[in-house]
């Protein structure tokens, strides 16, 4: 990854982009033919609706409900068959084929063969217009593999964004895959001043060809394990989702939910006797002796691809005076791009984002809320930053372990109270008591909700090595929960936390590749659309921002997060 943490955007398109003219000197320096005359559907807003990456299919597409494979995968993991409505059996499939990804023509394809960065130059079309702030700025490139050759096909996972560094500005865009190794990279202009595009890629098609193999036939490359224990005999035993029937086993399934979960049987002791969940380990040698090269840190996994002509253009200020965009309230469509950085502080392009710079700001906003946060160690760091901001706030539970909580802070003069819990299985922990990781579909339901309470939560990480099945469920039981929540308790505030990046060495990639995140985040915003919750795009967020990909991005970031946040639960400044 480069010193920028360049990154991209991948989102649907929805503004009408004007045809562009080539730079034909710039085309020349790419190799690539002058007399190459591009559709002007190509470029257009409808159609790079239909070739941004992957290709959005509708959910009513005609899905033949006698046979839908997407429950089947569920049902040879325990899950039962009667708990399916009909719409969620469709929903499921269209899914799966929602996200299905562009392959390369042979499955396997030579080292030298694949994409290259190396050998590839973007160029900025018609950089010698006059551009000004609200204008769409495209860049396009071709794909060559690693003779210099270039690419008939599509199927890379490229990232790319617009930045000025001295301004402390950055915006993500759309990639559009024309399948046949052209590639267009779509960009808003939001602010004034010199503006840098980077680019870069991620995965090459053939990579990511090997991460769904994985994904097929290696799900268990995560493993956990639990304790069981009574008087002075322990015991520890294999757990997953899925576990193959080789030996006896131990059915913890959720009765509420019917999320199932599997422990092999101990030999001495009942299954009653489990005391605990831990991640159990990482299995090795994932890949085949012909996948390796695809996987190279420095030469093909997040790597910058280098410029043809000048990597920048020239922003004026807009004729047009600004308009005001109303207040952050939930059941708004996510817009992409759905912001930017300007001065390190994230603008929203739907809604008045109010940035809280005090302690005394926040607890305004929060005075007589009661805050209930769940997910990952990603939306962790939400609880971590407001018990560490609010001076107020006292933790009430210091004997739970520091990482997972559960976690209780409580400001009894303000009346502010916030919790924690980390979601149920799976889980890549260290041992945390059973009980202590509770389906977030099932505290929803605990929740009476109303006006003073506030509800956020995320759930993506920890399913990044299993098939996408599972997860689909996943949210299918969450959203059971949130309607039933909103129609007992209407003004109940619900938001979402959407994936972000990390950094990506080939270890992590086979774990926990962006592309993996990228898939399951479309999931969820598919999931949730149309739904009066909130989002707060962390996806964009962590991808226009200067700082390297972390998967717990730092403090900078995270404020502006929670900011968004607090724009949804204090809509009206109130400082």
């Amino acid at each position: 990854m480069d010193e920028h943490g360049t990154i991209s955007a991948h989102r649907p398109f929805l503004l009408f982009v004007s045809i562009l003219i080539l730079d034909m000197d710039h085309l020349k320096a790419l190799g690539i033919n002058s007399r190459l005359k591009l559709n002007k559907d190509s470029i257009s807003g409808s159609e790079l609706n239909r070739r941004s990456y992957p290709t959005l299919k509708s959910t009513k597409e005609q899905i033949k409900k006698e046979w839908t494979p997407w429950t089947d995968k569920l049902l040879q993991c325990g899950y039962q068959n009667h708990s399916f409505t009909p719409e969620e059996r469709s929903e499921g499939t269209s899914i799966m084929k929602m996200i299905e990804w562009p392959k390369p023509p042979n499955p396997s394809v030579p080292f030298v063969k694949s994409s290259d960065p190396a050998h590839v130059r973007f160029v900025i079309l018609n950089s010698t217009k006059t551009f000004y702030v609200g204008d769409q700025l495209q860049v396009m490139l071709q794909m060559k593999d690693f003779e210099g050759h270039p690419k008939k096909y599509g199927g890379d996972y490229l990232q790319g964004r617009i930045h000025t560094p001295a301004l402390k500005a950055g915006s993500a865009g759309t990639v559009i895959d024309n399948q046949n190794g052209f590639y267009y990279l779509n960009f808003n202009l939001s602010w004034p001043g010199k503006v840098e595009v980077s680019v870069s890629l991620v995965h090459p098609s053939e990579g990511i060809q090997a991460l769904e193999r994985l994904r097929k036939e290696r799900p268990a490359r995560v493993y956990f394990q639990s304790t069981f224990a009574s008087g002075a005999t322990n015991e520890t035993t294999v757990c997953n989702l899925c576990l193959p029937r080789t030996k006896p086993l131990c059915n913890f399934t959720d009765p509420r939910t019917g999320e199932p979960w599997f422990c092999y049987k101990p030999k001495k002791l009942p299954c009653s006797a489990r005391i605990n969940h831990a991640l159990g380990g990482y299995q090795q040698k994932l890949l085949r002796e012909e996948d390796k090269c695809f996987f190279q840190s420095n030469r093909n996994i997040k790597e910058p691809i280098i410029l043809s002509g000048p990597g920048y253009v020239i922003v004026k200020p807009s004729p047009r005076a600004g308009k005001h965009l109303g207040k952050c309230v939930p059941g708004k469509p996510l817009l992409s791009p759905s912001g930017f950085y300007y001065q390190d502080r994230w603008m929203s392009t739907s809604c008045d984002i109010w940035h809280f710079n005090t302690p005394a700001s926040v607890t305004d906003c929060l005075r007589g809320k009661g805050i209930y946060i769940f997910g990952d160690s990603t939306i962790r760091q939400w609880y971590e930053y407001l018990a560490g901001f609010l001076p107020g706030l006292r933790k009430l539970n210091t004997t739970n372990d520091i990482k997972l909580g559960p976690f209780l802070s409580v400001d009894q003069t303000n009346k502010i109270k916030m919790e924690y819990y980390a979601h149920g299985n799976p889980i890549r922990s260290s041992p945390i008591a059973s009980q202590d990781l509770p389906f977030i579909a099932n505290k929803l339901d605990e929740i009476k909700g109303g006006r003073s309470t506030v509800i956020a939560f995320t759930i993506w990480c920890h399913f990044n090595t299993f098939p996408v099945e599972p997860y689909i469920r996943r949210l299918q039981n969450i959203r059971r929960s949130i309607l039933r929540l909103l129609d007992r308790s209407p003004d109940t505030l619900v938001v979402i936390k959407t994936a972000n990046v990390q950094a990506l060495r080939r270890e992590v990639s086979l774990y926990n590749s962006d592309w993996y995140s990228y898939q399951l985040d479309l999931v969820m915003r598919k999931m949730f659309e149309g739904i009066n919750v909130a989002f707060v795009d962390a996806w964009e967020m962590t991808i226009a921002h200067y700082l390297p990909h972390n998967l717990h991005p730092k403090r900078v970031i995270i404020k502006n997060e929670v900011d968004v946040f607090l724009s949804y639960v204090c809509p009206l400044k109130l400082f």
